[in-house]
């Protein structure tokens, strides 16, 4: 049984005409189920407990890259099969996954290509892109080795997948993470990029001298705080994906 949940900025009138052919192509596909719709008021959590309690199997999360990065956190721990249908062509997880946007990304839920995947953990949180941390001097210690940046001036990517901008993809099914310390240098108003650091890892700590800690982003969407054990869930996901997806 499926259980598909609409973010909340898709209750705009502007959504209405793909939501409806997206509707549509779940209907011909013959892949309906139930449908939720986020708001503020409503626990997001106890929504997918329950429909899972009820015989969901599948949840697919309808929206963008925040929205995915929202829905993973909570199916995490639970025995479901996640799927994705992106309402623009701006996803970046999508396009990792091999998952065209709109009522596209139907024919690929249809399909149903299973890959369990590797997700990041920081602390109790986990995330299943990347995570970073800028400009604050950081600490990471890999078993008996720390590992400090020079200056303050870097970027620190905790990576899953997709952290080379050029080609190179981290591969979310091989048991590593990969650590990225990117240093720079600021002139005037923009800033030059060095050659960076790349720590592969399935556990490391990382500190900072930063009072009240450190920020890291995860997925673009989460802001945690150092100190933050970091460390690999491996196949921890079910997730479908498509033939075009950037790994075996």
């Amino acid at each position: 049984m499926y259980l598909y949940i609409y973010d909340s900025f898709l209750s705009h009138q502007k959504y209405a005409s793909l939501l409806a052919a997206i509707e549509q192509r779940v209907v011909d596909l013959d892949i309906k189920g139930k449908i939720a719709r986020l708001s503020i008021l409503k626990n997001t959590l106890e929504l997918v407990r329950d429909a899972v309690r009820y015989g969901v199997t599948t949840v697919v999360a309808i929206g963008d890259d925040q929205t995915f990065a929202k829905i993973i956190n909570i199916i995490a721990p639970l025995d479901v099969t996640f799927g994705i249908i992106p309402v623009d062509g701006k996803s970046k997880i999508a396009r990792v996954l091999g998952v065209p946007p709109k009522e596209l990304a139907c024919e690929v839920i249809a399909a149903r290509i299973v890959k369990k995947l590797d997700l990041g953990k920081i602390n109790n949180y986990y995330f299943l892109s990347s995570a970073e941390i800028s400009n604050a001097k950081v600490s990471i210690t890999c078993g008996s080795y720390t590992l400090q940046p020079t200056t303050e001036l870097n970027t620190v990517r905790i990576c899953n997948f997709g952290w080379n901008k050029a080609s190179a993809t981290s591969d979310p099914t091989d048991g590593i993470l990969e650590a990225i310390i990117t240093p720079f240098i600021q002139k005037w108003l923009t800033k030059k990029e060095l050659e960076p650091t790349v720590l592969p890892f399935t556990k490391i700590r990382i500190n900072s001298e930063v009072e009240g800690g450190a920020a890291i982003l995860t997925d673009e969407q989460i802001i945690l705080k150092t100190p933050a054990d970091v460390e690999i869930a491996p196949h921890m996901l079910k997730v479908i994906v498509g033939t075009n997806r950037l790994f075996a």
